[in-house]
């Protein structure tokens, strides 16, 4: 199976949203977010759309099918001429999980961009955290740091692929 990535356009918000609700879903035990009264947890992703250019969200593809997503966020784009890019949320449908498409999308993403990167997790989320280590280990070589932000509960990774040559090769792998 190759995962492809897709951008969202403002016409599909309403699929993106909906692929939120498994999100949140699956992301629950780590937030403790409950559902709405309607048995919905809420989602706004409105502001991706809003003009400033800084959001970036991407279906992930699998022969035609949705398999997930991820949001790429530049983030302080509106000072920073060069922003440091974050996986904002980034998901694959248990159907997919453990067949290579998150790392495929992920290596994608990350050689979209010749940019300063930065991927955070929730400090009891231990998947994602081993998830996230893994393959930016293997993309990058291990030429990353990772330092932990106790005031946020989070590990967050940051590298660089500003003149990388290997990129366009990791990518493939």
């Amino acid at each position: 199976m190759e995962a492809a990535l897709v951008p969202v356009t403002q016409a599909n918000k309403d699929v993106l949203a909906n692929v939120y609700q498994f999100y949140d879903y699956d992301f629950s035990p780590f937030t403790n977010q409950d559902v709405n009264s309607n048995g919905q947890f809420e989602v706004n992703i409105d502001y991706y759309w809003e003009g400033d250019g800084r959001w970036n969200p991407f279906f992930i593809m699998v022969n035609g099918s949705i398999a997930g997503f991820l949001v790429v966020l530049f983030e302080n784009m509106d000072v920073d001429p060069d922003p440091r890019h974050v996986i904002y949320d980034f998901m694959i449908l248990q159907k997919y999980r453990r067949a290579g498409i998150g790392r495929q999308a992920a290596l994608q993403a990350f050689g979209m961009y010749n940019a300063h990167w930065a991927v955070a997790q929730m400090d009891n989320n231990t998947p994602a955290i081993y998830f996230w280590r893994n393959v930016i280990q293997h993309f990058t070589g291990g030429r990353y740091t990772e330092t932990y932000k106790a005031e946020w509960g989070k590990y967050i990774q940051t590298f660089s692929t500003k003149n990388n040559v290997k990129k366009e090769e990791s990518c493939r792998s």
